[in-house]
This record gives structure tokens, sequence and C-alpha cells, in this order.
């Protein structure tokens, strides 16, 4: 997950059945384990990739978080995956 490297794989449509975050049927998880990813994913530490997805894509549930925080602290102007997209390359490009 903490792998910028990760930016280029699609994000799933829509939030799986069993997504952590969103899913009608969501996973069990540990609390700790729980508590690990969704602050990875609120700090933007990096992608949560979908299990549904064997890893290959960015899990929807974990983005839609992203979206919220980033357009809450003003770095987007609306909560897309394009302007999440271009804001990420933005920063990593300047560094």
């Amino acid at each position: 997950m903490k792998n910028k490297e990760t930016r280029h794989l699609p994000v799933q449509p829509d939030p799986c059945r069993t997504c952590p975050f969103e899913g009608k049927e969501p996973i069990n998880l540990s609390q700790e384990r729980f508590v690990e990813i969704y602050t990875d994913v609120a700090e933007l530490n990096g992608q949560h990739l979908c299990h549904s997805a064997n890893n290959k894509k960015i899990c929807r549930g974990g983005r839609n978080i992203q979206l919220k925080i980033v357009k809450a602290l003003g770095f987007v102007d609306e909560p897309t995956d394009e302007a999440f997209d271009k804001t990420m390359n933005e920063v990593f490009n300047s560094k």
C-alpha cells in the first residue's frame, strides 16, 4: 500500500461487496488491522488495494475516503479520481 507506484493502477468503479470501508458485507478485520488500514488511507500514505480484484486495482472504498479528505483540505475542487490523480502526480513529481 505505501508504494507510490500503485498510482498507475485502475480504481474499482464501485466498492466490492466485502469492502472493509463501504461493502454491504464488509470483510471481518480485527480492530487493529482496520485502524491500521484506515489510518494509512486517511493520511494519504498510499493506496489500499482491492482484495476482490487480487490487489490489481485500487479499492474504491479507500479512495472514496481519500477523496473526502483531499476535498475537505482544499487540495481539490471536486472529489473525483481525476482531480485526485492530478494532485498526487503534482506532489510526487515535485519531489
